[in-house]
């Protein structure tokens, strides 16, 4: 179910690791890959979703899902390289105090939410060879008036299936005041819930009802050559 799915991304240094090892691996007993343990001053631990036991569903798009335990090792090696990590994972529902942990404060570093089946659909969507350098988390206020930009693309839209991208941002809206959003960013996910393989109408939904205040995108900057 949705609601025990969360789309953590994890910022940090490039050639750091993501502060947690992992158990598990089709070649192994334990067949599904989880948490092992989260180190005390890494990364992971700082943004406070990912804990002991939660399901590692997939890390910067590759999905762990029947992956041998080394096939996951070189997995979170390679996420060293990024300044980002994108990680879905999925709570346990019997877990006590799950619920009260959940309820993180959003800051500015922090882009964490719930989203359906996110690996799924970054896995078989968006270009399996998403780079993440290019992926960034920004942060706007959404007011009364929106999120200040209008939206291009979708799946089954005119020019066919195409990336959700910023086709207009509005003079004074919430998107040009915090000047990290430009008209041709492809949004990838709105507080968590992804917006990947969407059509408009939907993506625009989501968006539409996410509640006034401060709202998380996960956007990826489309380098012109």
């Amino acid at each position: 179910s949705k609601e025990d799915t969360y789309f953590v991304v994890l910022l940090k240094e490039e050639g750091a690791g993501l502060g947690f090892s992992v158990a598990g691996g089709i070649d192994l007993e334990q067949k599904s890959i989880t948490v092992h343990r989260v180190f005390s001053k890494g990364v992971a631990s700082q943004e406070g979703t990912i804990h002991r036991g939660d399901l590692v569903l997939s890390i910067n798009g590759k999905s762990l899902a029947s992956s041998v335990h080394g096939d996951v090792l070189n997995t979170l090696h390679h996420a060293r390289l990024y300044k980002y990590a994108v990680i879905v994972i999925q709570k346990e529902k019997d877990k006590t105090n799950s619920s009260s942990r959940l309820e993180i404060p959003a800051t500015g570093r922090k882009c964490v939410g719930s989203g359906k089946d996110v690996s799924m659909e970054i896995g078989t969507v968006a270009d399996p060879n998403l780079d993440m350098n290019d992926v960034i988390c920004v942060e706007l206020l959404k007011t009364s008036a929106g999120l200040g930009f209008s939206l291009d693309g979708g799946k089954a839209s005119i020019a066919g299936d195409k990336p959700l991208l910023v086709k207009r941002i509005f003079k004074g809206g919430a998107a040009e005041q915090s000047g990290n959003i430009e008209t041709g960013d492809e949004i990838l996910a709105v507080s968590g819930k992804s917006l990947l393989g969407l059509m408009h109408y939907d993506a625009w939904n989501i968006i539409k009802s996410v509640p006034e205040g401060p709202v998380q995108l996960l956007i990826r900057k489309h380098r012109t050559a």
